[in-house]
């Protein structure tokens, strides 16, 4: 298969990486806005070379492609991959807003394209454990509580700046708690509903915001289940040592899923048997592309994990969460 990859930065060469090890696929066409950085990495697979994405697909036969930019340029690729019938993978966010994810969602449903969004926890080991015993059992989830903290908005730490201007990433929300809640959503499946409320709570107590930080660094935010599962969500861009996890707590369980590296965990006990699994030999990225292109070649899209329409009502929550926090209102969705 033909695969064009268009946005290469850390994740787009992230995708490139992995790609290339499998025998099946060939990187036809990468595409960014550094015109000599996109000739050197095109150059290394021999692959053509574009600073405008309108020109790949003019220029390059694919079968598939790799949406890996800023969550404001989505609708753009996506729409010229569907008027060809060329299968998108699509890096998360799905859309900036919740409008503009309706219109892909459109896109997506009436080209009838196979497209997939890249909500790796998803794939990881741990969450597909603790999601299949909930399943199975029918027992209902009527506490989650969710925390990720790492360090990325400490002066010394190397993040990108767009990610620290709110009003081009989304902050925190946008660039990792959307992985948390999703995970959440699908761990919880039919037992918890979607989310019918959400009341959010921002604040900027150990760096002030300035011209060129304009996000919070600590969120806290309540999520409603039609079902009656309550979820918490705790984030932080100031804690030196990382911490990723979702936990869930029922009368008898307790589970705790462990997202915080490579090699998922998960630990606890479930209606007295104790559980303890760890998966060292996964790779979230590697897997979830292997099922975007299975289902590109096969033309089922059933091992997919996070559908376009899917990801968009995980979008719409952390939309939600901002509003409510910039607002210091609850919102009933």
């Amino acid at each position: 298969m033909n695969i064009g990859i268009i946005g290469i930065g850390v994740i787009g060469l992230r995708h490139i990486g992995n790609l290339i090890k499998r025998d099946d696929v060939r990187i036809a066409a990468v595409c960014g806005t550094d015109a000599g950085k996109t000739a050197r990495i095109a150059g290394e697979y021999g692959a053509e070379s574009f600073t405008d994405y309108r020109l790949l697909f003019e220029r390059t036969p694919l079968d598939a492609v790799f949406v890996c930019t800023p969550p404001g340029v989505r609708k753009g690729p996506i729409l010229e991959a569907a008027r060809r019938g060329i299968a998108c993978f699509v890096e998360k966010p799905p859309a900036r807003s919740v409008s503009e994810a309706e219109e892909i969602a459109a896109i997506v449903r009436e080209s009838g394209i196979v497209c997939a969004v890249g909500f790796m926890y998803r794939y990881a080991g741990a969450v597909a454990m603790a999601r299949e015993l909930i399943r199975s059992s029918g027992a209902p989830v009527p506490i989650v509580r969710s925390v990720h903290a790492c360090a990325a908005g400490l002066p010394e730490a190397p993040t990108p700046r767009w990610l620290l201007d709110k009003a081009k990433s989304g902050g925190p929300m946008f660039d990792q708690a959307i992985h948390l809640i999703d995970a959440a959503r699908y761990i919880a499946g039919a037992q918890g509903g979607e989310v019918e409320a959400i009341h959010a709570f921002g604040a900027n107590v150990q760096r002030p915001k300035s011209g060129d930080y304009t996000v919070e660094d600590n969120f806290v935010v309540n999520l409603a289940y039609a079902h009656g599962t309550v979820q918490t969500h705790t984030h932080s861009w100031g804690v030196e040592r990382p911490r990723v996890e979702i936990e869930l707590l029922g009368r008898d369980y307790r589970l705790t899923v462990d997202l915080s590296r490579l090699g998922s965990r998960l630990y606890g006990d479930f209606r007295g048997e104790e559980v303890s699994a760890h998966f060292p030999e996964e790779n979230m990225y590697v897997d979830e592309a292997a099922a975007f292109l299975e289902a590109v070649r096969s033309g089922d899209p059933s091992g997919i994990r996070s559908s376009y329409a899917d990801a968009a009502k995980s979008l719409e929550l952390v939309v939600r969460a901002n509003e409510s926090a910039d607002e210091r209102r609850a919102i009933r969705l």
